[in-house]
């Protein structure tokens, strides 16, 4: 969303290196590289998933959950009826994800809480935009609301796009294909409401 503050858009490498980077707790910097693969004890003591799955689960709950609440704000806000009407829709397709998403995590045995809460990250709002998206009504609304949007579903296809050059396993590269896809389609709709 761009209406507050300056644009934040990452190369194709630079989610690549997110990905990387968020795999590690807390979101600490790592060494800049590409993918590396996850010790085989690692992998195996998260139910097989390596520190890119990881990384891409929490980062996408992230990601999901903020998108989720912005589109359950359309229904009040929203001066368009094809926009709540397809916002309506994407919210239930974003609650499936994140319960698929933390269904994974916990079957690795890791907590599916969202490590990212109020961090400002490219594919979400931050707390000033935020504000603003939770003041405005109408039309404005309506034009912050197709820009966070925007944004989010680019950069959740940058993350599906990194995924399948990483070194992900095959459950975490299915999702993040199908991920992928809805992102491309949803920016698609998006663009026609």
């Amino acid at each position: 969303m761009r209406d507050v503050t300056a644009s934040r858009r990452p190369s194709a490498l630079g989610a690549v290196l997110l990905v990387c980077a968020l795999a590690v707790p807390g979101c600490a910097g790592s060494s800049p590289g590409p993918p590396r693969p996850a010790p085989a004890s690692a992998a195996a003591s998260h139910g097989g998933l390596t520190t890119t799955d990881i990384g891409w689960a929490q980062l996408l709950i992230a990601m999901d959950d903020q998108a989720r609440y912005l589109l359950r704000l359309a229904p009040r806000r929203s001066g368009s009826q094809g926009l709540k009407d397809w916002a309506s829709g994407t919210a239930d397709h974003h609650r499936a994800e994140l319960v698929q998403l933390r269904a994974l995590l916990r079957h690795a045995g890791l907590p599916d809480d969202n490590p990212h809460e109020g961090h400002d990250m490219p594919g979400m709002v931050n707390a000033e935009e935020l504000r603003a998206l939770e003041a405005a009504r109408g039309p404005r609304f309506d034009r912050l609301l197709r820009s966070a949007l925007v944004e989010h579903f680019t950069q959740a296809g940058k993350l599906a796009a990194a995924v399948r050059t990483a070194d992900t396993g095959a459950r975490v590269r299915r999702a993040a294909a199908a991920n992928g896809s809805y992102a491309r389609d949803a920016l698609r709709r998006l663009r026609s409401v």
